[in-house]
């Protein structure tokens, strides 16, 4: 782990918008730390893809939320130089519409856009049509407001949608299991590991946050939760 000297500030890169995970997660952080004494600095960007280029040349000590289902795509991997800890993993879910069950032709299938595309077309089929979302929250409400068949999309999302009763929920046999994982620079990765794995285990926001939505948290030593991040990142290759 790569160790640089102690901040008291630290920049909190937001690369999702609201209603989405990475938005919550984003905003969760920034305010446990800002409890802790941090000063914050909140850059609220709301793009993954930008966000990614402001993290890659951020010369200030800076952290952002991550998952291992981008990091392809992104070409921003987690690695020794950058990695802080595995947060909690979750598999994806297929949801289905109750009125597209046995629907003939092509399937529309609601997914993120940060998901890349030619993954699911292998896993999911030829016969079907993918329509991005910007997050997991508009994926939730296109779903609901009858817009596509079936969506891609995480636990707690899925468990919403089924709760709703218009159409089921299952745990996704072929998509990877998806790891949310934190990732920092310019800053000591172990003594900000250290808090943040306090903030992920005790605070209220967060215990509620993991609990509502089924997620499991990892809470291992640093190497072998690396190591799960990237046997994850490769699995959504």
């Amino acid at each position: 782990m790569t160790a640089v000297v102690h901040a008291d500030t630290i920049t909190i890169l937001n690369n999702g918008k609201a209603g989405g995970s990475f938005n919550a997660r984003s905003t969760m952080y920034n305010d446990a730390l800002t409890l802790k004494g941090y000063k914050v600095k909140w850059e609220n960007i709301g793009k993954i893809s930008q966000a990614v280029k402001v993290f890659e040349t951020a010369t200030e000590p800076t952290m952002m939320v991550y998952s291992t289902n981008q990091a392809n795509k992104r070409g921003l991997f987690n690695g020794k130089d950058n990695f802080v800890l595995l947060e909690y993993e979750q598999p994806m879910h297929i949801c289905t519409r109750n009125e597209s069950v046995g629907k003939s032709g092509k399937i529309t299938v609601a997914h993120g856009k940060g998901y890349d595309a030619s993954v699911l077309q292998t896993l999911l089929g030829k016969n079907i049509v993918l329509v991005p979302y910007k997050n997991s929250g508009a994926i939730l409400k296109g779903m609901l407001g009858g817009d596509v068949d079936v969506m891609v999309n995480n636990q707690g999302k899925s468990l919403k949608y089924a709760a709703s009763g218009k159409g089921t929920c299952t745990v996704s046999k072929v998509l990877p299991m998806m790891h949310a994982t934190v990732i920092a620079k310019n800053i000591d990765l172990a003594e900000l590991r250290t808090i943040l794995k306090d903030i992920v285990s005790n605070d209220p926001v967060f215990v509620e946050y993991h609990s509502t939505r089924q997620l499991k948290v990892i809470n291992l030593d640093w190497e072998t939760e690396l190591q799960m991040a990237q046997s994850s990142e490769k699995a959504w290759k």
